[in-house]
């Protein structure tokens, strides 16, 4: 009787305790603005899901990342930054509270390798190692995003929250820039198409190129699993229809097919919904941004969707390479609007080599010249400095010594990743960065072949689709900004983690 009397007094001491807490934070939260109470309480929550489960922290890093710029933090810190140290650092909490967990975190030398390049050319830099040591901070969130997803995506369900979480993402992104689109008051002017009808669309990125760069990094995902599961459904009501004669009781009578099969058969329609669903929006999406560089990625995660997903794929593509013949054909006879087939011919503009200081410009050229005076200042930066480039984040301060003439204002980027970092780290940091990438891309090769005619078989279809996609837009772009890293980063750790599960559990 008096321990229970003790157990007692220690449950309303508890209560006690937590009811003391809890009435100063609510007084809190009365007097704070609405949006701070609000962020205050998002916080809490995320907080709270990330020590009841890690995994928690990389879908809120994940889902951060179009929304990073919504609050300001202090030092330039962003949402998505902020957020995935936390949740690194909980999760890093919990291995050392249990040691005797086994915790696998493979291909991290390629990683290593690569941040080990970029902090060598922040050290030897001639400009800012400030700037390099912001730079190198964004590279460092990206990688803690890598390990987090090794880390804490330990089973198939979480696996499957991640995979939602790396197209709701994008998904939401999309939808936001499809209203941008159609609603061109909300625009700038100079975003203004088609005759001031439309906009192109950024959603909360500023601009629509990198807009564009965040739906090629999660389409080919959802278009890989969209393609899965409905031939998964087609081969159910193949399957269904075969056992009819053989059926028994009221199934037969009525020509139905197993209360087992008629399950299964609604949950591959959910999910050719579900995914099938994504594909399209993020595809309208990518499209709204009218971003030629971002069309152009898609067309190469397109192209290899098809070889590495088999022959349904292909047909799909050639399906797709069709539409597009039909499309240059409409735009031949001027069946299309003029701005959108200027729009589609000035592709080819892109890819012509041509010296900038020697073109008149005019406002038709203005953006082709533009990017070529930058792969031009960075190519020169690269002859000045071969090894190791002018340092990470170090673009603009070396602009003013190696720009084209008359464009003397940097944009903050060469508008081509690969000749942006043989500008910032020289022809090491491209060899890290290509051994990086080359190396996870067999990783999502070997996973494929492993789990072929799985669901993440399919997924690991769509990953090699998005490391294609970003690589050909990042020939027009730098795709590494604004916290995208943290997206590619997780869509990177798909290739590793799913190699955990056999084929016959995937």
């Amino acid at each position: 009787m008096a321990s229970l009397n003790t157990q007692h007094r220690r449950e309303w001491l508890g209560t006690g305790l937590a009811l003391a807490a809890a009435v100063p934070l609510v007084l809190a939260l009365a007097a704070l603005p609405l949006p701070f109470a609000a962020a205050l309480v998002a916080g809490l929550t995320v907080v709270t899901l990330m020590v009841v489960e890690p995994a928690f922290g990389l879908y809120a890093a994940v889902l951060s990342v179009p929304v990073q710029d919504l609050v300001q933090l202090p030092a330039g810190l962003t949402v998505t930054q902020a957020v995935v140290v936390l949740a690194f650092g909980v999760w890093l909490l919990q291995v050392l509270a249990y040691p005797e967990r086994r915790v696998e975190l493979p291909l991290l030398g390629p990683w290593l390798v690569f941040l080990a390049v970029q902090l060598a050319s922040i050290v030897f830099t001639p400009y800012s190692k400030l700037e390099g040591v912001l730079q190198f901070a964004r590279w460092v969130a990206s990688f803690l995003a890598f390990v987090l997803t090794l880390g804490t995506i330990t089973s198939r369900w979480r696996a499957w929250g991640l995979v939602v979480a790396l197209l709701a993402g994008p998904g939401l992104a999309a939808l936001y820039g499809l209203v941008q689109f159609g609603i061109p008051g909300l625009a700038p002017a100079s975003f203004l198409i088609l005759g001031g009808r439309f906009a192109r669309a950024s959603a909360t990125f500023g601009k629509p190129n990198p807009f564009a760069g965040y739906l090629n990094m999660a389409w080919p995902l959802a278009t890989a699993l969209a393609v899965y599961f409905f031939t998964q459904r087609a081969g159910l009501q193949t399957a269904a229809g075969q056992e009819r004669p053989r059926l028994a009781g009221n199934n037969a009578r009525f020509g139905r097919p197993a209360p087992a099969a008629t399950k299964q058969g609604w949950g591959s329609r959910l999910l050719v919904l579900l995914f099938g669903g994504f594909a399209l929006l993020l595809l309208g999406g990518l499209f709204a941004s009218y971003s030629r560089g971002g069309w152009l990625g898609a067309v190469a995660g397109l192209g290899v969707l098809a070889i590495v997903g088999g022959r349904r794929t292909a047909v799909l593509a050639g399906l797709a390479v069709v539409l597009g013949l039909l499309v240059g054909l409409l735009g031949a006879f001027s069946v299309l609007p003029p701005a959108l087939t200027d729009r589609l011919g000035t592709i080819t503009n892109n890819l012509r080599i041509f010296d900038a200081g020697e073109i008149p410009v005019t406002p038709e050229n203005f953006a082709i010249v533009e990017r070529m005076a930058h792969w031009q200042a960075g190519w020169r930066m690269f002859q000045a400095h071969p090894l190791l480039g002018v340092g990470v984040g170090n673009f603009n301060a070396a602009y003013p010594t190696y720009f084209v003439a008359p464009w003397s204002i940097s944009q903050g980027h060469a508008h081509n990743y690969y000749i942006h970092t043989l500008a910032e780290s020289g022809l090491f940091g491209l060899l890290a960065y290509l051994l990086l990438v080359g190396v996870l891309l067999r990783e999502a090769l070997h996973t494929r072949q492993r789990l072929a005619g799985t669901a993440w078989g399919a997924a690991m279809v769509g990953v090699c689709g998005i490391i294609a996609a970003v690589a050909g837009h990042n020939v027009f772009e730098n795709l590494h900004v604004l916290n995208l890293g943290i997206q590619l980063s997780s869509v990177w750790g798909l290739a590793i983690i799913a190699q955990r599960w056999k084929e016959e559990q995937a």
